[in-house]
């Protein structure tokens, strides 16, 4: 687990920290936000309705006891970073890992949800599957606002699930 750590923080992390799963809060709204707030609703493989439903996310999360938060300051970074790190968990023995990175997918110029022609290189935000960010990140004793004065960097929050 170090290693994924030690890892998140050399690629581009500023903020890596195993929590307990049980920190990770799911509900309703968050997939209201995207559906209603994000063009990449229905359009997009890891998005919303193509990514798993809240309820699903819950559940999931019922087969694990531990999970890796990581922030970055790139939306476009959070991804590819927890997809790297999940592979090199994997190899190591944490059969399974599941990924939950930042933004939608950007892989491809036109996204074709149904015939995703490279599903491993990708994975899903926390906010698509119904994660309550802002709870979550609080729950794990970070500080995190949702006002970003205009031209700040923002925090951009991904997770990876390890049993």
């Amino acid at each position: 687990m170090k290693e994924a750590v030690d890892q998140l923080l050399a690629e581009g992390a500023d903020l890596a920290m195993p929590i307990s799963a049980s920190l990770v809060v799911t509900a309703a709204w968050p997939v209201m936000k995207c559906r209603y707030g994000c063009p990449n609703y229905g359009h997009n493989r890891c998005c919303p309705p193509y990514s798993p439903a809240w309820e699903e996310m819950r559940a999931i999360l019922g087969n694990y006891t531990t999970a890796i938060l990581f922030r970055t300051h790139s939306i476009t970074a959070g991804t590819p970073l927890a997809v790297s790190v999940a592979a090199g968990l994997f190899r190591r023995g944490y059969y399974k890992v599941l990924p939950f990175g930042t933004g939608p997918c950007r892989l491809c110029a036109e996204c074709t949800p149904d015939s995703c022609p490279r599903p491993w290189e990708t994975a899903p935000s926390m906010e698509a599957c119904g994660v309550d960010v802002f709870a979550t990140v609080r729950n794990a004793g970070v500080e995190v606002s949702s006002y970003a004065p205009e031209g700040s960097v923002p925090d951009c929050f991904g997770l990876i699930l390890v049993e």
